[in-house]
Protein backbone atom coordinates (compact mmCIF):
# COMPACT_ATOMS: atom_id res chain seq x y z
CA UNK A 1 0.00 0.00 0.00
CA UNK A 2 1.23 3.49 -0.83
CA UNK A 3 1.98 5.42 2.24
CA UNK A 4 2.82 8.72 0.45
CA UNK A 5 3.11 9.73 -3.00
CA UNK A 6 5.62 7.88 -5.05
CA UNK A 7 7.88 9.86 -7.18
CA UNK A 8 9.77 7.20 -9.76
CA UNK A 9 11.86 7.68 -12.87
CA UNK A 10 10.93 4.83 -14.87
CA UNK A 11 13.43 4.10 -17.92
CA UNK A 12 11.88 1.30 -20.61
CA UNK A 13 14.78 -0.02 -22.17
CA UNK A 14 14.30 -0.99 -25.58
CA UNK A 15 16.34 -3.65 -26.61
CA UNK A 16 19.29 -2.47 -28.83
CA UNK A 17 18.02 1.00 -28.46
CA UNK A 18 20.11 3.84 -27.26
CA UNK A 19 19.59 7.43 -26.80
CA UNK A 20 22.34 9.80 -29.30
CA UNK A 21 24.20 11.67 -27.60
CA UNK A 22 25.10 12.71 -23.96
CA UNK A 23 21.89 14.18 -21.93
CA UNK A 24 21.90 16.22 -18.91
CA UNK A 25 19.07 17.40 -16.43
CA UNK A 26 20.09 19.30 -13.41
CA UNK A 27 18.80 18.79 -10.26
CA UNK A 28 16.17 21.80 -10.34
CA UNK A 29 14.73 20.98 -13.65
CA UNK A 30 13.82 17.32 -12.19
CA UNK A 31 12.40 19.06 -9.38
CA UNK A 32 9.78 21.49 -11.79
CA UNK A 33 9.09 18.35 -13.19
CA UNK A 34 8.18 16.38 -10.42
CA UNK A 35 6.21 20.08 -9.60
CA UNK A 36 4.40 19.67 -12.43
CA UNK A 37 3.51 16.31 -12.57
CA UNK A 38 1.95 16.47 -8.84
CA UNK A 39 -0.33 18.73 -9.98
CA UNK A 40 -1.69 16.64 -13.23
CA UNK A 41 -2.46 13.59 -11.33
CA UNK A 42 -5.03 11.65 -13.26
CA UNK A 43 -7.42 10.56 -10.53
CA UNK A 44 -8.61 7.48 -12.19
CA UNK A 45 -5.18 6.17 -12.34
CA UNK A 46 -3.43 7.54 -9.63
CA UNK A 47 -0.86 8.75 -11.98
CA UNK A 48 0.88 11.95 -13.16
CA UNK A 49 3.69 11.47 -15.40
CA UNK A 50 6.16 13.37 -18.00
CA UNK A 51 8.27 11.87 -20.71
CA UNK A 52 11.49 12.99 -20.97
CA UNK A 53 13.81 10.96 -23.06
CA UNK A 54 12.30 8.60 -26.02
CA UNK A 55 11.92 5.44 -22.67
CA UNK A 56 12.41 7.44 -20.33
CA UNK A 57 9.50 8.89 -18.00
CA UNK A 58 9.01 10.72 -14.66
CA UNK A 59 6.53 9.09 -12.66
CA UNK A 60 4.29 10.30 -9.94
CA UNK A 61 1.80 7.87 -7.91
CA UNK A 62 -0.55 8.98 -5.39
CA UNK A 63 -2.17 4.90 -5.26
CA UNK A 64 -2.68 1.55 -7.18
CA UNK A 65 -2.07 1.12 -10.63
CA UNK A 66 -3.76 -1.56 -12.98
CA UNK A 67 -1.49 -4.77 -13.60
CA UNK A 68 0.79 -4.36 -16.91
CA UNK A 69 2.98 -6.25 -18.65
CA UNK A 70 5.33 -4.23 -21.58
CA UNK A 71 6.06 -7.04 -24.41
CA UNK A 72 9.10 -6.12 -25.55
CA UNK A 73 10.27 -3.27 -23.08
CA UNK A 74 12.23 -3.73 -19.69
CA UNK A 75 11.66 -1.19 -16.71
CA UNK A 76 14.53 -0.14 -15.13
CA UNK A 77 12.98 2.10 -11.88
CA UNK A 78 14.78 4.76 -9.60
CA UNK A 79 12.38 5.76 -7.02
CA UNK A 80 13.25 9.11 -5.95
CA UNK A 81 11.04 9.83 -3.03
CA UNK A 82 8.15 8.18 -1.03
CA UNK A 83 7.18 4.19 -0.57
CA UNK A 84 4.92 2.13 -1.44
CA UNK A 85 5.13 -1.72 -2.90
CA UNK A 86 4.96 -3.16 -6.69
CA UNK A 87 4.03 -6.80 -7.07
CA UNK A 88 6.12 -8.16 -9.83
CA UNK A 89 6.35 -12.08 -12.11
CA UNK A 90 2.46 -12.47 -11.53
CA UNK A 91 -0.36 -13.30 -14.11
CA UNK A 92 -2.61 -10.59 -15.23
CA UNK A 93 -6.25 -11.20 -14.59
CA UNK A 94 -8.51 -10.52 -17.22
CA UNK A 95 -5.58 -9.16 -19.42
CA UNK A 96 -6.55 -6.46 -23.01
CA UNK A 97 -4.36 -4.72 -25.23
CA UNK A 98 -4.02 -1.28 -24.03
CA UNK A 99 -0.96 -0.01 -26.27
CA UNK A 100 1.52 -1.36 -28.87
CA UNK A 101 3.22 -4.26 -27.31
CA UNK A 102 1.73 -3.22 -24.12
CA UNK A 103 -1.43 -5.89 -22.04
CA UNK A 104 -2.97 -4.01 -18.58
CA UNK A 105 -6.07 -5.63 -16.22
CA UNK A 106 -7.09 -5.31 -13.21
CA UNK A 107 -5.08 -7.28 -10.46
CA UNK A 108 -2.64 -9.84 -10.86
CA UNK A 109 -2.06 -13.04 -9.50
CA UNK A 110 1.03 -14.50 -8.14
CA UNK A 111 4.52 -12.85 -8.11
CA UNK A 112 7.01 -11.64 -5.72
CA UNK A 113 6.39 -8.14 -3.36
CA UNK A 114 8.73 -5.63 -3.03
CA UNK A 115 8.65 -3.14 -0.86
CA UNK A 116 10.00 0.22 -2.43
CA UNK A 117 11.31 3.56 -0.89
CA UNK A 118 13.38 6.49 -1.69
CA UNK A 119 16.78 5.94 -3.44
CA UNK A 120 15.79 2.10 -4.75
CA UNK A 121 16.43 0.78 -8.05
CA UNK A 122 14.30 -1.93 -9.27
CA UNK A 123 14.48 -3.77 -12.44
CA UNK A 124 11.57 -5.51 -13.89
CA UNK A 125 12.55 -7.48 -17.32
CA UNK A 126 10.78 -7.50 -20.68
CA UNK A 127 7.01 -9.52 -21.15
CA UNK A 128 7.22 -9.69 -16.63
CA UNK A 129 3.58 -8.71 -15.16
CA UNK A 130 3.83 -5.43 -12.59
CA UNK A 131 1.42 -3.93 -10.51
CA UNK A 132 1.59 -1.13 -8.04
CA UNK A 133 0.34 -0.50 -4.83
Amino acid sequence: MIKEAVVAVAVLVPCGAYAQGARHWPAQQIADLEKKIAGNVDPARHLGLERFLDGATLIYRDGPSEAEVHQKLADFITVRSGEGEVLVGGTIVEPRASAADELRGPSMTGGTRYRIGAGDLLYIPVNTAHQFF
